[in-house]
C-alpha cells in the first residue's frame, strides 16, 4: 500500500472517531442532566449507550494503530511526528484531525469529571441519610418499646 493510501485510511478513521466522540460527548452531557434530575434509570440507559460508542472507538483505535504501523514501516520512520518531513499529501489533514479528536476528548473528560463529582456528592448524601436513619432506628427501638402491660414495672400490684 502506498503511503498516501495509508494517510487516507488514517484520516477516514479519525473522521469516524470524531463523529463517535461527538455522540459520546452528547451522551455525557445527557448523563449530567439525568444526574441533576435524579433519573437513575435514564442514567443507566445512557451509560450503556455510551459504552457501546466507546467500544466502537476502541475498534477504530485498533484499526488506526494497524495502519499507522504499516505507514511507519513503509516510510521507515519511528513516529508519525516525522511525517511532515516526508511531504506526503494528507499529512496536514492527519494533524488537524488528530487535534480535533484530542479537543473532543478533553471536552468529554471535563464533563465526565463534573458528572463523577456530582455522583460522588449524591452518594455521600445518601450514605449520610442511611447513617442518620440507622441512628434513628436505634433510638426508636430504645425509647419506644411496646409495653407488655399497662402498668409500669416498678409498681407492685399485690401487697
Amino acid at each position: 500500500m502506498e503511503p498516501s493510501d495509508y494517510l487516507v485510511k488514517l484520516n477516514d478513521i479519525l473522521v469516524k472517531k470524531q463523529a463517535l466522540l461527538g455522540e459520546i460527548l452528547d451522551l455525557t452531557r445527557r448523563q449530567k442532566e439525568a444526574l441533576l434530575r435524579d433519573d437513575f434509570n435514564e442514567l443507566e440507559i445512557l451509560i450503556a449507550r455510551k459504552q457501546a460508542k466507546m467500544d466502537a472507538v476502541d475498534r477504530l483505535d485498533r484499526q488506526f494503530l494497524e495502519h499507522a504501523e504499516g505507514l511507519k514501516k513503509e516510510l521507515g520512520i519511528e513516529s508519525l511526528e516525522e511525517l511532515p518531513s516526508k511531504k506526503i499529501s494528507g499529512t496536514v489533514g492527519l494533524k488537524e484531525n488528530t487535534a480535533a479528536v484530542l479537543d473532543l476528548l478533553r471536552e468529554i473528560k471535563a464533563v465526565d469529571d463534573e458528572n463523577t463529582a456530582c455522583l460522588k456528592k449524591k452518594m455521600d448524601d445518601t450514605k449520610e441519610k442511611i447513617r442518620q436513619s440507622a441512628g434513628f432506628r436505634k433510638v426508636s427501638a430504645t425509647y419506644f418499646q411496646p409495653r407488655r402491660g399497662l402498668t409500669d414495672s416498678s409498681f407492685d400490684e399485690k401487697k
